[in-house]
């Protein structure tokens, strides 16, 4: 006779495996989904923001144009009629300001687009935006974050101010990527991946510039502290400089530029390090005499995350990294309307927040989140609907 039990496949009560499996991939999904579900929103209030104000929704605006055009010309066969200095006088070097990492990714992914680069980019920043949900996830787990915290973390991520570069040609999405698995990484002690995240972040943006101290600190405490996993720890240490090394030393041999990449900038951008002077006063000015909304909201910003870092407690290696990249942002001169954006650099502080937040009643949590991400994603739309200048 047959047996008439439940087939081993189901498990226990039968027909209970396959919904088991759903809800676990429900779980598993749900950092993609928040992400994906916010990219929609922050588009969409974009596109609302241009329409009311007559002006085209240009998803490749400022230096989305600068990447593509990388990806598809590289640097010597750049269109020589953006490449200009603070003078407006004729700059060929200028496109060695922005960092190969990305472009080269678009340029990998447009054999897969037929060649079509805007496709390849926006695929790209959105996979790396998913890639970056999931990493912030994983990072405020370590941070004390429970699952709802997890969620939020995520939901703020994607959500903060400026985030609606994560849908445009910008590098941004990639480099939270990398940060924030090259900072799980270091806590989880996978010191090859650690070095690999920071070298692919280096080549990628010089707002890596403070992960990559964090990864060679963290590794040379381990080779003194701890005996296993040392070759490892080598290996992260040596390999974490290639990426901004490489890119800082081969700008130099060919720009041909006095300074290299930072001489470039400085002509091209006026930046320098002035150990925040110019920031200060640009602060000080705004939120005294500004009456556009936002400059100040710009300096509102800066000044939240200063407070916030000094005053948030992390692992040494986030909060080294929140910090550096806090620090990063404030002392350098040259354009002050593009600092939101390089504070999306700094999520770790958003985590936190999250953390904060997840304490809090369910439906008040939902409330507050919702209300910060809405704020957020109508900074973003602003800038590219409202605000006539570079992001």
């Amino acid at each position: 006779m047959a047996p008439t039990g439940p087939d081993p496949e189901q498990g226990q009560n039968g027909n209970q495996l396959w919904p088991s499996r759903l809800a676990r991939f429900r779980i598993l999904a749900q950092p993609a989904v928040i992400v994906l579900t916010v990219r929609a929103l922050g588009l969409l209030v974009t596109w609302v923001m241009c329409a009311a104000n007559h002006r085209a929704f240009d998803i490749e605006a400022w230096d989305g144009h600068f990447y593509l055009g990388i990806a598809d010309y590289g640097y010597s066969g750049f269109d020589p009629s953006v490449t200009y200095d603070s003078q407006g006088e004729y700059f060929p070097s200028a496109p060695m300001a922005f960092f190969p990492g990305y472009p080269l990714a678009v340029r990998l992914s447009g054999l897969y687009f037929g060649g079509h680069l805007l496709a390849a980019a926006l695929t790209l920043s959105l996979a790396t935006s998913i890639a970056a949900g999931y990493g912030v996830a994983r990072l405020a787990r370590h941070l004390g974050a429970g699952r709802r915290g997890q969620l939020v973390a995520v939901a703020l991520t994607a959500g903060a101010p400026m985030s609606v570069v994560y849908a445009m040609p910008y590098p941004e999405a990639l480099l939270v990527a990398l940060a924030a698995w090259t900072l799980v990484a270091i806590l989880e002690h996978r010191w090859v991946l650690a070095g690999l995240g920071a070298a692919a972040a280096g080549l990628t943006s010089p707002m890596a510039g403070p992960l990559i101290p964090v990864v060679m600190v963290a590794g040379l405490i381990h080779l003194f502290r701890v005996r296993t996993h040392r070759i490892a720890a080598v290996v992260a240490v040596a390999v974490a400089p290639l990426g901004m090394l490489g890119y800082l030393l081969w700008v130099s041999l060919v720009s041909g530029v006095p300074g290299g990449y930072f001489g470039i900038t400085e002509r091209a951008w006026g930046n320098h390090v002035d150990f925040g002077a110019t920031t200060a006063r640009w602060v000080l000015d705004t939120v005294t005499t500004s009456r556009d909304a936002f400059p100040v909201l710009t300096a509102a910003v800066i000044i939240a995350a200063v407070v916030a870092t000094v005053r948030t407690r992390m692992p040494w290696p986030v909060w080294l990294y929140t910090a550096g990249t806090v620090a990063l942002v404030v002392a350098h001169s040259g354009l002050i309307q593009d600092r939101v954006r390089l504070l999306l650099s700094a999520f770790p502080l958003l985590i936190v927040a999250a953390i904060r937040f997840s304490r809090w009643r369910g439906r008040t949590t939902v409330f507050a989140v919702s209300g910060v991400v809405l704020a957020g994603l109508w900074f973003g739309a602003h800038s590219l609907g409202v605000w006539p200048y570079s992001i």
